[in-house]
């Protein structure tokens, strides 16, 4: 449906809820946006990693940044294995169907360089039920959110925590500055 001024809204189900989720683009997170800042592409951020399916009806519990936040279970199909920098890792991803398998995650750039919030990795789903995936850090994107709270994305389980700075992929928005309402650890509220 369409709304004066540009807004465009839709109904969808949260949580047996129907709720109206309304895109204003001239919401203040999105006024004066001018870029993403992102680090320069390092192919030593991609690695190739393991795909480890879990058992049968895995759930993942996560919060969602609504007022207030709430809990929310999702299907965990799968794991992805992988080492990075001497280390070894391992990253949840969740899944509601489809050929991706969304994965959130934190590190020690999260609430600093990063949204505090984390940031995502959208994985193509493995065709074999193991196998190998290609985890491409370069590609890692800040959250809907911080652009507006239409958007309650899971925020990253505490099992998706990275210790080290992953310094790849989307950093934070820009905004013009006399319309800066957000910075890197999340929007203004």
């Amino acid at each position: 449906m369409s709304f004066p001024g540009g807004r465009r809204g839709t109904i969808e189900e949260l949580r047996g809820a129907h709720v109206l989720v309304v895109w204003d683009p001239a919401a203040p997170t999105l006024v004066g946006l001018r870029g993403i800042e992102a680090w320069p592409w390092d192919p030593a951020w991609a690695v190739e990693a393991e795909y480890r399916p879990a058992e049968a009806g895995r759930l993942l519990e996560v919060t969602r940044p609504t007022s207030p936040s709430t809990r929310d279970t999702l299907p965990a199909p799968g794991d992805f294995v992988f080492d990075l920098r001497g280390e070894r890792h391992t990253l949840r991803a969740f899944g509601v169907g489809g050929d991706t398998l969304p994965i959130t995650f934190t590190d020690g750039t999260s609430g600093t360089d990063t949204p505090g919030m984390g940031r995502w990795l959208i994985l193509p789903r493995p065709k074999d039920a193991t196998g190998t995936a290609r985890i491409d850090f370069n590609r890692a994107v800040v959250p809907h959110h911080m652009f507006s709270a239409a958007f309650p994305c899971p925020l990253p389980p505490r099992e998706n925590h990275l210790f080290l700075r992953i310094e790849a992929g989307e950093r934070a928005p820009v905004f013009e500055e006399e319309a800066a309402v957000g910075t890197a650890t999340g929007p203004a509220v």
